[in-house]
């Protein structure tokens, strides 16, 4: 088996051409970041805020991270909810396509190690 370095460096080379070729909106390295970092919620079933998301990481200010929710939703990789009891609280939820772009960059690790 190969080592971890060659297995990493397989899936970029992997991610980058699919990325090229893709049927997905592409992502600036801050828009990967973000949708990792929402990931770990949603992996949970857990609900994140607009709010909870701006605060989500201190590598990034509260206002940038507020303008790439933004490009997000307009690229459609996140979308909205708007809280039941609450009309002011929105919740940051992935979209079809999100679970979709998972899924296959799962579908290319998988591949990097075989």
């Amino acid at each position: 088996m190969a080592n971890f370095k060659q297995i990493y460096q397989r899936f970029l080379n992997l991610a980058s051409a699919v990325e090229e070729l893709s049927e997905f909106p592409a992502l600036d390295p801050v828009e990967q970041k973000m949708l990792a970092l929402l990931s770990k919620y949603w992996s949970g079933k857990q609900k994140i805020t607009v709010v909870e998301a701006m605060h989500m990481t201190s590598d990034i200010s509260t206002s940038t991270i507020f303008r790439y929710l933004k490009k997000l939703r307009q690229k459609g990789y996140i979308e909205l909810v708007v809280d039941e009891l609450d009309n002011r609280v929105k919740y940051v939820s992935p979209t079809p396509m999100t679970d979709s772009y998972f899924s296959k960059m799962g579908k290319l690790l998988l591949k990097a190690t075989s």
